[in-house]
């Protein structure tokens, strides 16, 4: 099992752009084979976290082929500020 947290910054006034791009990404990925789970929470500083769990590495290795995740990353550059991707610690 693969999980992890992506927090991402959106550029100052674009939290609106950034949340409509990131619905799409979420719905789909929601759907594909090897989810477990792909949840978006956000703020009102403009901050997004999405949580993601998958059944495997080649699950998460499909979903970054995706036209969906490669739309996303075309349309993030214009619209993020900083990303950073939290592994899960086993404690």
């Amino acid at each position: 099992m693969i999980e992890f947290s992506v927090i991402i910054f959106s550029k100052p006034h674009h939290q609106n752009e950034l949340s409509e791009a990131l619905t799409p990404l979420v719905n789909a990925s929601r759907a594909e084979k090897g989810a477990v789970m792909y949840d978006l929470h956000s703020c009102e500083e403009g901050v997004f976290v999405i949580t993601e769990k998958w059944e495997s590495q080649e699950a998460l290795d499909a979903h970054e082929m995706t036209a969906h995740f490669r739309a996303f990353q075309e349309k993030a550059g214009a619209l993020v500020e900083k990303v950073l991707k939290l592994p899960l610690l086993q404690v």
